[in-house]
């Protein structure tokens, strides 16, 4: 699909067709495009809990403020931001020198510029939640670019989550994403009015 279609056709969608699945294979092929996003470093420092299961959507729906979707919904996604990710510069320092993009004497100075940036409490949940949202926004992207429909849910408990599904303590939850097929027996709203580019750019500072 044309990228500019796919903008305009992906929504957030609030109604999702229960007899519609999308099976782990097509979930694949969208993760295989979507990996494509940027991230710091190109750590990746992200994880995703893929809930399909009766028992455990009943238990997230719970932490997630009762929201219908979670049960419609023929997946749930839920989005981890990894706050330590920046501890594995090595493994993919060996790919930067393989390719070209690092000589193997800077390991150290690359290993010692992530850790300077982000191992402070405040610099690890913003490194690891600015990252997952890049994620986030390419997987629910492709995802429309293959037909499938998503919608980013905020209302949730973290910490009701995150003891529902056993999450270490190094993960903060992101957010969680719907993912399935819109059920066409109920239309969507027309898109809220977007701010227009005067409205949101500031020329040179304030």
């Amino acid at each position: 699909m044309e990228f500019k279609k796919v903008l305009e056709q992906r929504r957030s969608v609030n109604f999702f067709d229960t007899d519609r699945k999308v099976d782990e294979a097509l979930l694949k092929k969208i993760y295989d495009v979507a990996k494509l996003c940027p991230s710091s470093f190109d750590l990746q420092p992200w994880k995703i809990i893929l809930v399909t299961g009766a028992e455990n959507k009943k238990k997230l729906k719970e932490a997630a403020l009762n929201q219908p979707k979670v049960d419609e919904a023929s997946a749930m996604f839920i989005l981890l931001a990894d706050t330590r990710g920046f501890e594995e510069v090595d493994a993919i320092f060996d790919d930067m020198v393989s390719k070209g993009y690092q000589k193997e004497e800077a390991r150290e100075g690359v290993k010692g510029f992530a850790r300077m940036l982000y191992d402070n409490s405040f610099g690890c949940r913003g490194f690891a939640l600015r990252n997952a949202s890049l994620s986030a926004m390419s997987f629910m992207l492709a995802a429309k670019d293959f037909g499938v429909d998503t919608h980013t849910m905020d209302g949730f408990e973290q910490d009701k989550v995150k003891k529902a599904f056993n999450i270490p303590e190094r993960y903060e939850v992101a957010m969680l994403i719907a993912v399935g097929y819109h059920d066409k027996t109920k239309a969507l709203l027309p898109r809220l009015n977007r701010k227009e580019f005067n409205e949101v750019f500031v020329r040179e500072g304030f």
